[in-house]
């Protein structure tokens, strides 16, 4: 099962995006600013588009994405389904796709057959996707302690499991989704701030490197390999040499390139 990461930044920089993952051909979990590295084919590819939450960081590059699309999905007589909870689905709906920061696309070209598909998930309801060679890709959303309504999702393809968590704080909700996951050969999870900015990230619901080793030493199973993400880029620097002190030394753990 590939998996890209197109952006896992926390904030605004040239290196890389903010949250996009991409797993080819046709899903995005996460739409922020990484989505620009795919090419015009690559996009043009999308068929969905699973959200986290509706922060901007994490979907920045949607509104785009489905006006790029436009002409080749009113041709095809398909849409581009966005994949979220229904508390965020109505925040994009009244916050973004509101005919005044953005077209509603939902309603275009026509209501009849609109290229933009809002598909409602559950929490802990499995759902199927199309993969690479199509193989079907089983996904799961589960709940995270964000401070809005936030999800990751469990995806497997039969034989790798991996996890892609929206943004998190340190609570028992997220251990106790994370220990209801299973073993996990990935787990992409965030790490924010350093231990410096510990009460913001209490305040936020982020986690530190602190923070992001407590919760794995609450784990039933580690992962096999951790994906760290959104990292604040004044605070890269410091963040890495934190986790290289707090994170087990025989835990393979990796931040985004």
């Amino acid at each position: 099962m590939q998996i890209i990461t197109l952006g896992a930044s926390g904030g605004l920089e040239p290196q890389q995006g903010t949250t996009a993952f991409h797993l080819p051909p046709h899903t995005l979990i996460d739409a922020g600013t990484g989505t620009q590295r795919l090419s015009i084919s690559e996009l043009t590819s999308l068929h969905s588009v699973l959200l986290t939450h509706a922060h901007l960081d994490h979907i920045a590059s949607l509104p785009l994405l489905i006006d790029m699309q436009f002409e080749a999905l009113a041709d095809q007589e398909r849409a581009l389904s966005v994949f979220a909870l229904p508390e965020v689905l109505e925040t994009l709906k009244r916050h973004i796709f509101n005919e005044h920061i953005w077209p509603d696309f939902t309603q275009l070209p026509s209501s009849v057959a609109p290229v933009l598909n809002f598909v409602p998930i559950t929490l802990w309801q499995t759902f199927t996707l199309p993969g690479e060679a199509n193989i079907a890709l089983q996904v799961t959303p589960f709940p995270l302690s964000h401070g809005v309504p936030t999800c990751g999702y469990w995806i497997s393809d039969g034989s790798q499991q991996m996890a892609i968590c929206g943004d998190t704080g340190l609570s028992e909700s997220t251990i106790e989704s994370l220990n209801r996951l299973g073993p996990l050969d990935r787990l992409a999870i965030e790490c924010a701030y350093s231990n410096d900015f510990d009460a913001l990230a209490e305040v936020g619901h982020h986690l530190t490197p602190s923070r992001l080793a407590s919760l794995l030493e609450s784990l039933d199973t580690p992962p096999k390999e951790l994906w760290i993400t959104h990292l604040k880029p004044k605070q890269r620097e410091r963040i890495a040499s934190e986790l290289r002190q707090h994170l087990p030394s025989n835990l393979n753990w990796a931040l985004p390139s």
